[in-house]
């Protein structure tokens, strides 16, 4: 029996799960001007995927305002060099990042990146998913705004 990848295959009454073509360990989807960035559990976030997520972010929003949603789910680890790349490569002209955290060591983590990484885009730490929501939207408002302003 043939199998397309990333769905469940029956066989002599057995399940066989075969991986998905794209591993990455993360979704990224663009909802009402917000991007939308969720790890998924346990992810490990190392140097190529972190370029793949600056790359599809910089491909769902061209303008370069929208502000980012990042779902930081229990047992994620990014790597320090994914982190120093983040931080060097966006700058001061990255899109604004409202980070949930859903457990005391990804807010921790989240904390640390934000003291002793320094970015110069907007970042800020959320325990609650709703807060950092909100933020994000303001953000996109005030972009807009501003946007509106210039013309």
């Amino acid at each position: 029996m043939p199998c397309v990848l990333g769905t469940c295959c029956v066989g002599f009454g057995m399940q066989a799960w075969e991986k998905p073509v794209f591993d990455q360990p993360f979704e990224l989807w663009k909802d009402d001007g917000v991007l939308h960035l969720v790890l998924a559990k346990g992810a490990r976030v190392r140097m190529r995927d972190m370029k793949e997520f600056i790359r599809l972010v910089a491909a769902l929003d061209r303008s370069g305002a929208a502000p980012v949603v990042m779902e930081y789910p229990e047992q994620v680890w990014v790597e320090d060099h994914a982190r120093a790349f983040l931080r060097r490569v966006c700058g001061s002209n990255g899109h604004p990042v409202a980070l949930y955290a859903t457990d005391r060591t990804g807010l921790a983590q989240a904390e640390l990146f934000k003291h002793v990484e320094r970015p110069a885009f907007p970042f800020r730490v959320f325990t609650m998913r709703e807060a950092a929501y909100r933020w994000a939207r303001e953000r996109r408002q005030l972009a807009d705004v501003l946007a509106r302003d210039r013309t």
